[in-house]
């Protein structure tokens, strides 16, 4: 088992900010579920759908259809800590 699959935390703070580097931090742009998957090569669905809906409760971004991703305001905010904490 991945640490993602044991943090779900951890996987949503990853895709919150794949989606802000995606996106180039625009505001109200979808983003496809499997292109976010494809890039971050995630392979379980359970710790995926887990993650996204931690994400989606923290309000970090919504989520339409099931499978379009659009990050808040919050979710921008988040992305943007993370990278400073990386650089």
């Amino acid at each position: 088992m991945t640490v993602a699959a044991q943090r779900p935390d951890l996987l949503a703070r990853r895709l919150v900010r794949d989606i802000m580097i995606y996106t180039r931090g625009l505001k109200m742009h979808w983003v496809p579920l499997e292109t976010v998957a494809r890039r971050l090569v995630l392979k379980d669905a359970n710790a995926t759908s887990a993650a996204l809906a931690l994400a989606e409760t923290k309000g970090w971004l919504t989520v339409k259809d099931g499978d379009s991703l659009c990050l808040t305001a919050a979710g921008r905010q988040i992305a943007r800590l993370q990278g400073r904490e990386a650089a």
